[in-house]
């Protein structure tokens, strides 16, 4: 598997293999503002935004998006927060999200980033799960944020 900066040429493959897998976020993306074309080309090869793409046989098999400068609820020097996290279905359980962690890890500490952000929801176990194994800690929850018994559950993880 390679795993490289994704490139504005990639915006078709990318809403693709979003699409595949939208309904495992909640709401999915398809139905939160904007859709998933504007959050993918909102994202994509933008100064302090991007993705990084992982590839298999010219397939897309991972994608992570992150923005740069930001914690998820602010603006905030030297942090980012990663947008998406996605493993396509068919290639999960093979340690593909740890490596493209890693990657990610270099690209933002390259950058100056000495923090990584994201949020997942307390009715997604399998994601708390990754992202404790990935060593990102509970940094703040927001009960009820996404409906009754949904809370919203901000990790973090030091890149030093």
């Amino acid at each position: 598997m390679e795993i490289r900066d994704g490139l504005a040429d990639d915006l078709g493959r990318l809403i693709d293999f979003m699409e595949l897998v939208d309904h495992e976020f909640v709401p999915p993306l398809s139905l939160r503002q904007g859709g998933i074309n504007e959050r993918v080309s909102g994202t994509l090869a933008k100064v302090d935004s991007n993705f990084l793409i992982g590839e298999s046989n010219g397939r897309v098999v991972d994608a992570v998006g992150y923005q740069k400068n930001w914690n998820g609820m602010e603006e905030v020097m030297r942090e980012a927060y990663i947008s998406f996290i996605v493993v396509h279905p068919g290639y999960r359980g093979q340690n593909i999200a740890r490596l493209l962690d890693r990657a990610l890890a270099q690209e933002l500490w390259s950058n100056r980033m000495t923090h990584v952000n994201v949020t997942t929801w307390s009715t997604n176990p399998v994601a708390y799960r990754m992202y404790q194994q990935l060593g990102y800690v509970v940094s703040k929850i927001l009960e009820d944020h996404r409906g009754p018994g949904v809370d919203t559950i901000y990790f973090r993880k030091s890149l030093k």
